[in-house]
């Protein structure tokens, strides 16, 4: 006898249930929900038997129904009834009888639910009936192993479920090999993609084990099979994991992702899983204890490697910023889940493929770019999290350039003897190499990008950093400004070595010349030489060579490594192709100056320039400059050779391509040997090799050294000669030949600058005494012409310049007439004046108030008498010396020394604009970039940096008013101006008296000068009163928000005639 409930059912059959839905939307809803409402009225115990009969009478169906609609409806307004509607179709695929497709009912109507037209329909209980059906279908939706020889008669239309990333799966093949396969992932895939972000990144936290979104929900059943024999049995959760968790949830979510991509070539999925699994759920207060912290990053790299390679640098940095702010509870060491993060796409050459690769310039636009940019936020999580990941990235080398797969990169060739290398192999190797410096090339630029892209004082923080990593600078809070999370930590500094440091020389050669970023890795280049030669030159083996002990290269005295480390490292910067011959003889200098200090350690000999002066050419042992001299002289040597074989190959018309070749890289080496030989004169501050007479003279040493080995080598002379004699390239044979002049004439060069040096070096009196400037004086007419038996040089002037009171007036009157007819004498002076002017003593103010005329301000009136006696050739060398002196307003790490050096470089711009001259005030406007740099340490506290600044804004303001009256374009002066006007009206709120009484001049100069009102840069006049309120009012919100007085910002504010922002 049948049940009332088996009675509904068999009314069922002649109704509209199982028919084609009607086309109008507005009936087909109206019978949808009332089918909803009759099974709503049947839901008892027998209801999921009742609707597992419905299930398996009516599907599969090839055609639509109302059925497919009402099911997936009742599921959406009974949550709690998805499991009984579910479980029978689940069953129906996991043991064949059904084949998941987003055509094919019932599913369409299923995934259906996922979409949401508006805001409105995002309510609870499609929250909870979208939850439950994901949850279900993953829990039951485990791998299944098929063996291959099964699989080929089995082939459903469902086989493209298979689930490449299970592929690593749990449990041994009992025949053959297995494929794994997860049968409901696409059913998963579909879902997700109709779902909105938020339902995804739910989603995915609860399968990386992140957030229990889905713990609630009834028992699950094990699937029923038709024949009984079907696979569905329901997992086992892990021990390890939260009880709400996924079981292997990594497998999961990357079989859901790999199979959108298998599908439908897009990786939406992706994009929304690795924020979700990285970053921090906005938890709730009822949901915090659900959350269980970053998930381990291994299981994900395939996932890793697929995002990076579609993501914009955007999302990847607002990735990254969020990882590395992300509170303790979230990420206890967020630092090393960043560190692992690229450790594993350093590695993602397993996971590679043809549709999905990481750009060559990855590692620059999402780790450096976003690193960059945190570092210029001066304070904050941020800006300090950045600046640890970067040193631990420095400390770490293989992250920033991985080892190369062949030493040195060489290519592999077939061996002479012994059996031959396969051309797949040769192919696969040369590809690797080529891959290897395309890799290095763009993290080389993406390096030197992060170091000169950011501004001054963030190039200042990476070198700091670097040199910390590297272990030159010890990481102690009161010896260098670090971050308390980069000392917190300190890590083990990288063994330097050639191989370390090779990667960097691309790096040399994508920043600026002359900046921090180049000084910083020349330090760690010579660092890294000295760190060779004392692994190759033990300092204690040098008395056993005292004592007639010599050992050669392969004696125990001497390691063989670091001999063959020595000769790659000199070989390279001799021949390699991407480094530029100017940059190859600036780190050879700084090789052989390394050298020669070391050899002269070993020696115990002292290290004043008079010994440093014989070190060259007495040093006779076998050590780092006997191994740099000998293969110097092989490379000349076979130079030549090469050369003479080129003249035979040339004359025959053979072999043209090999002539190209060996000609370019004959003048590359005679350039590099040009640039070793040559001696500068000395102009202080120009470069960072000759900003001190130190530097000067191990530049001296060097081109000595190199001239001396090259005159006393026969070997060498003749082949430069024979070099001269070569006819088939202009260009070689003329480098040569100047080479050959170096050689005879650089002893004179040489000792004029150690002479020079051991002058200054000295402590003798800057300047002249009455006597000697009157025995100088004597030797000129009233006309100015000067005696023939007084010899006058650039260095008598300089000090008659700077001489005492005494004679300044009468010395002044002689002194244009002179400078006037000796052009040259004019322009030679002003290095030796700028030298006097960064090294004289700071005097202190005395009672008479007469030291404005005296010490460094004294030098400051000397240069302004030159400036106005030759107004363009003057001024040009200053501005010169200005731009290569001028240092970033930092603080730490000598920041005080540099605060010094640009005050005064500062207080002598101020002087020259005072002057009035209009060649010399046009000059000085079109420095734009020095007088950015300049006034550019308004912030940094202390009355001694911010007051010349001040004074030279003012200057600038005088400026602009004569460039308009003389009609001469001022716009980059009034440009600066305009942009300075935030750090003016903060130093209204100074503590000094002074400085604010400073500021509130300027301004008030600004604001009611005629001239300054009607040349607004935008053409706009008047505005500057604007320009001045609107800094007022952001500087008021700021004090407010820091809860700072504003006493003083607002008296100065009602006397410019400014409104305050209200309370």
């Amino acid at each position: 006898m049948s049940s009332p409930q088996q009675k509904w059912l068999t009314g069922l059959k002649s109704t509209s249930l199982f028919r084609a839905p009607p086309l109008d939307l507005h009936e087909r809803q109206t019978k949808t929900v009332a089918y909803v409402e009759l099974f709503g009225q049947f839901a008892s115990d027998s209801f999921p038997e009742d609707i597992a009969e419905l299930v398996r009478d009516h599907y599969p169906h090839k055609e639509p129904c109302l059925l497919d609609d009402v099911l997936a409806t009742f599921v959406l307004h009974h949550p709690e009834h998805g499991h009984t509607i579910l479980h029978p179709l689940l069953s129906c695929v996991i043991d064949g009888t059904l084949a998941y497709s987003k055509t094919t009912p019932p599913f369409g109507s299923f995934v259906s639910v996922f979409g949401v037209s508006s805001e409105r329909d995002l309510t609870e209980q499609w929250a909870l009936a979208c939850g439950e059906i994901l949850r279900l279908l993953t829990h039951y939706n485990r791998p299944i192993y098929k063996s291959e020889s099964s699989a080929d008669g089995e082939k459903r239309s469902s086989s493209d479920s298979g689930d490449p990333a299970d592929r690593d799966g749990s449990g041994s093949p009992d025949n053959g090999r297995r494929a794994p396969k997860r049968l409901l992932t696409p059913w998963i895939t579909d879902s997700l993609l109709a779902a909105p972000l938020g339902t995804k990144s739910d989603y995915f936290r609860w399968c990386g084990g992140v957030l229990g979104k889905y713990a609630g929900g009834g028992d699950l059943r094990p699937p029923t099979t038709g024949d009984g024999k079907g696979h569905g049995k329901h997992p086992q959760l892990l021990s390890s994991t939260p009880r709400w968790a996924v079981a292997n949830g990594a497998a999961v979510i990357s079989s859901v992702c790999d199979d959108e991509v298998l599908r439908y070539e897009t990786a939406d999925l992706t994009a929304a899983a690795v924020p979700a699994l990285l970053l921090p759920p906005p938890s709730t207060s009822l949901d915090e204890h659900l959350v269980a912290g970053l998930p381990p990053l291994e299981p994900f790299a395939r996932l890793f490697h697929r995002y990076y390679a579609i993501a914009t640098p955007g999302a990847t940095q607002r990735l990254l910023l969020g990882l590395l702010e992300a509170p303790a509870s979230w990420a206890p060491d967020a630092l090393d889940a960043a560190v692992q993060l690229v450790e594993l796409l350093r590695a993602a050459e397993d996971y590679s493929s043809s549709s999905f690769r990481l750009p060559e310039n990855w590692f620059r636009l999402h780790f450096l770019r976003p690193m960059g940019a945190a570092m210029t936020m001066k304070q904050g999580i941020a800006s300090d999290a950045a600046a640890a990941l970067l040193f631990r990235l420095f400390s770490q080398p293989a992250l920033l350039f991985p080892p190369r797969g062949h030493a040195q990169g060489a290519q592999v060739v077939q061996p002479l003897y012994g059996p031959p290398i396969r051309i797949d192999v040769l192919f696969h190797a040369q590809m690797e190499a080529l891959a290897t410096q395309v890799n290095e090339e763009a993290t080389a630029k993406g390096v030197a990008s992060l170091m000169r892209d950011h501004g001054r004082d963030v190039e200042w923080r990476i070198c700091v950093l670097w040199e910390a990593a590297y272990g030159l600078i010890p990481l102690d809070k009161s010896v260098v400004d670090l971050p308390e999370m980069v000392i917190a930590t300190p890590l083990q500094p990288p063994l330097l070595s050639w191989t370390l440091f090779r990667p960097f020389l691309r790096v040399l050669e994508h920043v600026p010349k002359g900046c921090q970023s180049q000084t910083c890795l020349r330090r760690i280049f010579s660092a890294t030489v000295d760190a060779i030669l004392r692994r190759t030159f033990p300092l204690d083996d040098w008395k056993e060579q005292k004592n007639g002990n010599f050992r050669s290269a392969s004696g125990s005295g001497v390691d063989p490594a670091g001999m063959a480390e020595l000769r790659a490292l000199v070989h390279c910067l001799f021949t390699e192709a991407f480094l530029g011959p100017a940059l190859a003889s600036q780190l050879l200098s700084d090789a052989l100056t390394v050298c020669l200090s070391h050899d002269t350690l070993r020696q115990g000999n002292g290290s004043d320039s008079s010994k440093k002066r014989s070190t060259h050419s007495s040093n006779k042992d076998r050590g780092a400059v006997a191994s740099f001299d000998s293969y110097l002289i092989a490379a000349v040597c076979a130079l030549a050779c090469e050369v003479q074989l080129c003249t035979f190959s040339a004359a025959d018309g053979t072999a043209f391509n090999g002539v190209t070749n060996s000609a370019y890289q004959a003048r590359r080496l005679m350039s590099v040997l040009e640039g070793l030989l040559v001696v500068e004169p000395f102009s202080p501050g120009v470069g960072p090799n000759t900003n001190s007479p130190n530097d000067l003279v191990e530049a001296a040493i060097v081109a000595a050294h190199i001239s001396r080995l090259l005159g006393r080598s026969r070997a060498c002379t003749h082949a430069l000669t024979a070099i001269v004699r070569c006819k088939w390239d202009p260009g070689v044979s003329s480098k040569a030949a100047s080479i050959l002049a170096l050689v005879d004439g650089n002893d004179k060069a040489v000792e004029a600058v150690f002479n020079y040096a051991d002058k200054l070096s000295g402590d003798e009196k800057r300047t002249l005494s009455s006597k000697q400037a009157q025995k100088i004086i004597s030797g000129f007419t009233k006309d100015g012409v000067k005696d023939a038996s007084l010899s006058l040089n650039a260095s008598d002037v300089t000090n008659l310049l700077c001489g005492c009171n005494g004679v300044s007036t009468t010395v002044s009157d002689l002194l244009k007439a002179v400078l006037k007819q000796k052009r040259d004498l004019a322009v030679a002076i002003v290095p030796l004046l700028w030298q006097r002017l960064m090294s004289a003593e700071e005097l202190p103010t005395s009672k008479e108030g007469t030291s404005a005329k005296q010490g460094w301000r004294q030098v400051v009136d000397a240069v302004c008498n030159v400036v106005l006696t030759y107004p363009e050739k003057a001024t040009s060398v200053v501005l010169l010396q200005a731009e290569r002196g001028i240092q970033p307003w930092i603080i730490g790490d000598g920041g005080e020394e540099k605060w010094r050096m640009n005050t005064r470089i500062v207080f002598l711009l101020s002087e020259l604009l005072r002057l009035n001259d209009p060649q010399v005030l046009g000059l000085i406007a079109n420095a734009g970039t020095l007088l950015y740099q300049a006034t550019d340490g308004m912030s940094v506290d202390g009355e001694p940096c911010t007051l010349p600044q001040l004074e030279l804004l003012e200057a600038i303001a005088m400026a602009i008013k004569s460039l308009c009256a003389w009609k001469v374009s001022s716009r980059g002066l009034l440009i600066l101006l305009k942009e300075r006007l935030p750090a003016i009206v903060r130093c209204l709120s100074h503590d000094s008296p002074r400085i604010r009484a400073s500021s509130a001049s300027l301004l008030r100069e600004i604001v009611s000068t005629d001239v300054l009102r009607a040349s607004y840069p935008g053409d706009k006049a008047g505005a500057w009163l604007e320009d001045v309120e609107q800094s007022i009012a952001w500087e008021t919100h700021y004090r407010r928000a820091e809860g700072l007085s504003e006493s003083f910002l607002a008296s100065a504010a009602i006397a410019l005639g400014c409104k305050l922002p209200p309370s």
